[in-house]
């Protein structure tokens, strides 16, 4: 018999979590083609992406393909961007490179298109053809420069940086098509995961205190601002209470402020009380994700938390099936604490997956990189997707 309580999460456009990951692997090989030639792996546990790395000297490269942890990945990705010589670590515009890249999924980083350092370009000026379309008027969160057929591109926003890594340049070809799409400034993924949230809380007054740790550990795993997360939230037992909802335009981009409203509203439920999930499920769908209440546009996804230290007692399978026939997929945080015995079938009623269903003890340690990992897969896979703002020429 398993005693848990639970923390229930809807991610609107998710995809399941992959649990044996497998990627082609290799060291050093002369080419993309060679590597791939190698084989394929069977990750461990903990290690949630594939990597590519390749070196060029010239026009000489060196490609390399394994499993990685993903927050690992990512923290070498982010290094393409580092400051190298006259341009960045990897770059198309000096004699050395050195890029890494990461997917997510069975296979992902097989081809050559997953990541291909960009090809040497010599430092004499290059004149491209003046029949493509024109570029953008804009360029958020950057610069662009066009002349000769040939435009450039700069981030001037410190936190961004060009995607895909090392597309500074784009040359109109004689065919009156430009070599690249345009790229975009974008910012790493996690933490700046683009979503709108809605919390619905229901927990009693003796396990407030580890609902609310474990709320501020997925709090810290991402940036909440108007180009990334917005949350809106209300308590709920058999009705929500009107006097706890926090709205996604009651606070601006101002985290202090939120933090300061959630912990002034939202409050335990009292005991003895019905506890309805599909009426709190269907009131943040008819009252919390409005437009006129801060909601943003159909680009970005949506989510509705569910922290719930008791089965429901209503129909949640109805509003939860209708929930993923609208885009939503549902996660279920299970926390294994002494308390109230769960209905397994009602928590795969809602989430409609075995493996969305996450169960986590006292011991935290797993449960920020299981978050993270799970943002990463789903919201991370290209960063020009993440802003508000269009890219393509």
């Amino acid at each position: 018999m398993r005693v848990v309580n639970a923390l229930v999460i809807v991610f609107g456009g998710l995809l399941p979590i992959v649990a044996a990951l497998k990627c082609l692997t290799c060291q050093s090989a002369s080419s993309i083609e060679e590597c791939d030639l190698n084989g394929e792996q069977q990750c461990q546990i903990n290690q949630n992406s594939c990597e590519v790395v390749v070196r060029r000297y010239k026009d000489k490269i060196s490609v390399s393909k394994s499993c990685k942890n993903t927050q690992a990945c990512m923290n070498n990705q982010l290094q393409n961007n580092r400051p190298s010589g006259i341009s960045t670590q990897c770059n198309g515009d000096q004699d050395n490179s050195f890029c890494t890249c990461c997917c997510q999924g069975d296979l992902c980083n097989a081809g050559s298109d997953t990541c291909l350092t960009p090809n040497y370009v010599p430092a004499s000026p290059q004149v491209g053809s003046n029949d493509c379309p024109l570029p953008p008027r804009s360029f958020p969160h950057g610069n662009i420069n066009c002349e000769n057929g040939v435009c450039k591109y700069q981030c001037t926003d410190e936190t961004y940086g060009l995607w895909p890594v090392g597309r500074d340049q784009n040359v109109c070809g004689a065919d009156g098509n430009w070599q690249y799409d345009t790229p975009c400034c974008a910012r790493p993924c996690p933490p700046y995961v683009l979503y709108d949230a809605v919390g619905l809380y229901h927990f009693k007054t003796s396990n407030a205190a580890h609902v609310w740790r474990s709320l501020g550990v997925l709090a810290n795993q991402t940036d909440f601002d108007s180009d990334s997360t917005k949350v809106a939230g209300v308590s709920f037992g058999p009705q929500p209470h009107p006097s706890s909802v926090v709205y996604f335009n009651e606070y601006g981009n101002n985290k202090t402020l939120m933090d300061s409203l959630f912990a002034a509203r939202i409050r335990p439920s009292e005991e003895g009380t019905p506890v309805n999930i599909g009426v709190a499920i269907q009131y943040a769908l008819d009252n919390l994700f409005q437009s006129d209440r801060g909601m943003r546009d159909e680009r970005v996804p949506k989510a509705i938390f569910i922290t719930t230290d008791s089965n429901s007692d209503d129909d949640v399978k109805t509003v939860a099936e209708n929930a993923r026939k609208l885009g939503y997929i549902i996660y279920v945080y299970a926390f294994e604490r002494e308390g109230i015995v769960f209905d397994e079938q009602q928590l795969l009623d809602i989430t409609g997956e075995e493996d969305h269903i996450f169960r986590i003890g006292d011991d935290f340690d797993s449960f920020p990189d299981n978050w993270k990992d799970d943002m990463t897969k789903h919201f991370c896979a290209d960063p020009c997707d993440h802003v508000l703002h269009d890219h393509k020429i």
